[in-house]
């Protein structure tokens, strides 16, 4: 009977580690499907020279897609100077067996923050006039 119930134990055990491996898989993909997108926000920002609001209510919109929940629980602030960000969003499912452990799906998350700094792009070197270039083109013109 000791036998039966250690086995029955082990198996348990074992199936939660293979659950928490499973749920960490899940969670690495969801947390770099939205770091890629926060990439491709600040990319298209440091591009556009700006950050608007539909910028971000898009960011909002791949974010709550990939990580499954709601646009309202994402926060993204951003400096009233452009540059700064801030993004804070939920990630559920965290620990694999929360069911066996007696966790509720509240507790079964973490909160995950991703900021960093978005350098809007100068005009382009060809678009500024500089004295030599008016030079050179004044000499290719006299040709």
């Amino acid at each position: 009977m000791k036998d039966l119930i250690t086995a029955i134990g082990s198996i348990l055990i074992l199936m939660m580690f293979l659950m928490q491996f499973a749920a960490n898989q899940i969670t690495y993909t969801r947390i770099m499907g939205a770091e890629h997108s926060i990439k491709e926000f600040r990319l298209l920002s440091e591009e556009r020279g700006s950050i608007s609001n539909d910028d971000i209510s898009e960011l909002k919109g791949k974010l709550s897609e990939v990580l499954r929940c709601q646009t309202s629980e994402i926060s993204v602030e951003v400096a009233e100077s452009g540059g700064d960000y801030s993004v804070t969003m939920p990630i559920y499912g965290v620990i694999g067996p929360a069911g066996i452990m007696g966790l509720s799906e509240k507790e079964n998350m973490r909160l995950h923050k991703s900021s960093g700094i978005i350098i809007f792009k100068e005009q382009e070197e060809d678009e500024v006039e500089t004295p030599e270039k008016e030079e050179k083109e004044k000499q290719e013109d006299s040709l």
